[in-house]
């Protein structure tokens, strides 16, 4: 009986061709875009993390301010050396506590030539975290011992990419800034941890002895420990453990590993899972609408099923089979649109969180599934229930005289229609908020110029300059060269670009010398060392004083320069040139030699905090980051730069060459691409509730085509039933931005926290917004509205008859 229903339903479709692609349309748009966003939004806020047991893995952090506490909190910070060590030999509400540390290194040999991201980890990190080799095997203790950590294990995305899969890949040597290595395993492909890693060697004790706060720490609660037993534990370790001077230790911070995985992208991903739902709830009332006015041209059909012995079980089961048939051929069509959409969801949060590719896996299938399913449900019920009222009498009469249909009928879909007009202004309202902080963004002064400036990362292999005088020195020798080629106005270095984020940026503890310490722990401040051209390359203005030169060297006394903000903020009312700040990585005092403009290192909406500038020859990095300011074109600078960094010195490599305005609109790109969300979310909706909206006037003119008739028979104007159509329409339409207007309400407030520039409640917003879905609405309603003063009352009258 199933499958005659079925075919009965192919039929339908394939006489009415033109009703079955608006439907199939409207229902693969809305399929796809929610199953688009759910495969991404799925996986990251609802699936647990790959791990065995992965609720009691958790992240560790010192903190700034005295106790224990959960992130995010803007206080903490990673882990001293001497902190971890004593978490590891005192804490007993853990089963064990690991370390992490992240670096950008050179990739070479066997032809090859690539910048990776590689992460030395303590030899339990892998254990730990229950993950074993797809390929090979991981490191051991041995690794820790200085000089033997020279081991390298590749993630399995990198093992395709640079090596094609190739299991001969396992003892294959590499070189790794300019040291042997040797490749001994391969992750599995569903390994998630630190998602900018990109291979794993050992960390040997030797890399810990720099001072700072340096690790990044992950541990493995045992059963039946609670996070606030953890952090009581680690609390007193933290405050007796004989950090590193300076560093701050009065505080710990503990939180769920996956809590910290996603908190940089939870409320884009909420935001974008509630318009999902809106677009699912708008499409889903649109098309029934549809399918109950289709449903009321179909009433004598049903009543002859009806007289002739059908039940009304039978009549729902047919409507039903209807709504499951097209959204069947729906979701083929929305699994299609999904498959293209959802890359660029992938912007919201780190790709290593979106399980597999781009090809069809269990997962978005699975996804798509439930929402065909959940769209045959919604769409089919109310058409369903009004079938089941359908009488056999209905056969022998006049269907929907004098507008009783419609009278019966109407207010499912007038509640139908408001519904769509409220869920459209939603997203609406939220990419005008998003849009206007896009335009208030663009209108906040960079503090540098990024128009015709190149930039590139630069490897400095320390191991074959194991001389830090000798590697600063070829860095001065490069710029110089640099700065001499035709068509380059200015070439310089520096360990950070701007909207670099947060992840590479290295902080100082600092006080001003001769002043007594501050109590508790002292201010933090941005730390970058830095070339004076990477200034004049980028546009940096100098305020005050001098920038750093080539005297400026190991041997001569120690330097800084300032940000605007920092000296703000730090020597309020007093000249900074001059002030000696006692740093917590430095013996001796650096004095300050000059103030120089402010650069958002994070985006433009976090305000700079502060920052230290340090010459180069005083503490040498060797991946740093080359800013050229142009006017050649841009395979000829390459070319030139190239060419010039080979002739400095043969080992040296220029890698990930862009433009700086890239840079910085990577720095805006949540921003934009959440508002471009919204902003199509909120077109097609805007679309779907006209079209409801037009649909449902457009049937109550044809049902009402007497009672219009008659009124012009007897004299009414043109105007007067242009007017009686609008106003029906725009009654609807202002209790729809009514409700709509609550429900924007809400979702400013969750936007509130990436807006810029503006409030959650703009008023130009919630003026316009409404204002322009009123505007598409009156346009929809005058259509239905002209037809109704074109209505013949001789024709209606006959057509009555």
């Amino acid at each position: 009986m199933l499958l005659l229903e079925v075919r009965r339903t192919l039929r339908s479709m394939a006489r009415e061709k033109l009703f079955t692609a608006v439907v199939v349309l409207t229902l693969a748009l809305t399929i796809g875009a929610t199953t688009a966003v759910f495969s991404v939004v799925y996986p990251v806020l609802w699936q647990p993390l790959p791990y065995p047991e992965a609720a009691q893995l958790v992240r560790l952090f010192q903190a700034t301010t005295p106790g224990a506490g959960a992130g995010p909190h803007k206080d903490r910070t990673r882990v001293s050396l001497p902190v971890w060590n004593t978490w590891r030999e005192g804490a007993r509400s853990f089963s064990g506590i690991e370390g992490v540390r992240v670096a950008k290194q050179l990739l070479g040999g066997a032809g090859l030539e690539a910048r990776l991201t590689v992460g030395r980890a303590s030899a339990g990190l892998m254990p730990l975290l229950g993950v074993r080799p797809a390929l090979g095997r991981l490191w051991g203790t041995e690794g820790e011992v200085p000089g033997r950590d020279r081991e390298l294990v590749l993630t399995h995305a990198l093992w395709q990419r640079l090596y094609g899969a190739d299991p001969a890949v396992l003892g294959r040597s590499v070189l790794l800034d300019g040291l042997s290595h040797v490749i001994v395993g391969v992750l599995p492909e569903d390994f998630r941890f630190e998602p900018e890693v990109e291979a794993w060697k050992p960390l040997a004790m030797d890399a810990l002895h720099d001072g700072g706060n340096a690790l990044r720490v992950v541990g493995r609660m045992r059963p039946g420990v609670s996070l606030e037993q953890a952090r009581g534990e680690l609390l007193p370790l933290t405050l007796a453990a004989e950090a590193v001077p300076g560093e701050p230790r009065v505080g710990v911070h503990v939180e769920p590993l996956h809590a910290y995985f996603v908190e940089q992208s939870l409320s884009q991903l909420r935001i974008a899972a509630g318009a999902a739902v809106l677009l699912l709830l708008l499409g889903c009332s649109n098309l029934a609408n549809l399918l109950l006015a289709r449903g009321s041209a179909r009433m004598h059909e049903l009543s002859v099923r009806l007289a002739l012995g059908a039940t009304r079980w039978q009549l729902v089961r047919q409507v039903f089979v209807e709504s499951a048939v097209r959204a069947a051929f729906g979701g083929v069509g929305g699994l299609l649109l999904a498959l293209w959409g959802r890359g660029l969801l992938t912007l919201f949060i780190p790709g290593w969180f979106v399980s597999g590719g781009p090809g069809l896996e269990p997962s978005l299938l699975g996804i798509a599934a439930a929402v065909s399913l959940a769209t045959a449900v919604l769409v089919g019920v109310l058409p369903a229930l009004h079938a089941s009222r359908g009488e056999a009498r209905a056969v022998l009469a006049p269907m929907m005289r004098g507008g009783r249909g419609a009278t019966s009928l109407g207010w499912a879909r007038s509640a139908l229609v408001v519904a769509q007009l409220s869920l459209a202004l939603v997203p609406l309202v939220g990419a005008g908020l998003m849009l206007r902080t896009l335009w208030k963004l663009q209108a906040v002064p960079l503090g540098f110029e990024p128009e015709r400036v190149t930039v590139a990362e630069v490897f400095f292999p320390l191991e074959q300059f194991p001389d830090e005088a000798r590697a600063s020195a070829l860095a001065q020798a490069l710029t110089a060269r640099l700065e001499t080629l035709p068509g380059v106005d200015a070439a310089g270095l520096t360990a950070a670009l701007p909207f670099s984020g947060e992840v590479w940026r290295e902080t100082a503890g600092f006080h001003v010398a001769g002043a007594p310490p501050p109590s508790g722990m002292p201010p933090r401040a941005g730390y970058v060392p830095a070339s004076a051209g990477a200034f004049q390359a980028m546009g940096i203005a100098l305020k005050q004083g001098r920038l750093m030169d080539a005297g400026d060297t190991a041997d001569h006394p120690p330097v800084v320069v300032v940000s605007e903000a920092f000296a703000r903020r730090y020597l309020p009312g007093r000249n900074p040139v001059g002030v000696r700040l006692q740093l917590d990585r430095d013996a001796a005092p650096r004095e300050v030699i000059g103030v120089v403009g402010d650069v958002p290192m994070e985006r433009v909406s976090v305000a700079p905090a502060g920052d230290l500038y340090v010459p180069l020859g005083q503490d040498m990095r060797k991946s740093l980051n080359l800013a050229v300011k142009s006017s050649l074109p841009a395979p000829r600078l390459l070319a030139l730069l190239q060419e010039e960094v080979r002739a400095a010195e043969p080992n040296l490599r220029l890698l990930n060459v862009r433009p700086l305005e890239r840079v910085v609109e990577a720095g805006s790109a949540r921003v934009r691409v959440l508002g471009g969300l919204l902003a199509a979310f909120a077109l097609l909706g805007a679309v779907l509730a006209s079209v409801g909206l037009y649909g449902l006037l457009a049937f109550w003119v044809t049902q009402r085509t007497r009672e219009l008739g008659i009124r012009s028979a007897l004299g009414a104007a043109p105007r007067g039933l242009l007017r009686l159509v609008v106003t029906q329409g725009l009654r609807l339409t202002s209790l729809g931005l009514a409700v709509g207007l609550l429900g924007a309400g809400l979702l400013a407030r969750a936007l509130s926290a990436m807006l810029y520039g503006i409030t959650p409640h703009d008023p130009l917003i919630f003026v316009g917004a409404p204002a322009l879905l009123f505007l598409t609405a009156l346009a929809a309603s005058w259509i239905p509205a002209l037809s109704a003063t074109r209505i013949s009352p001789a024709e209606a009258l006959k057509q009555d008859a």
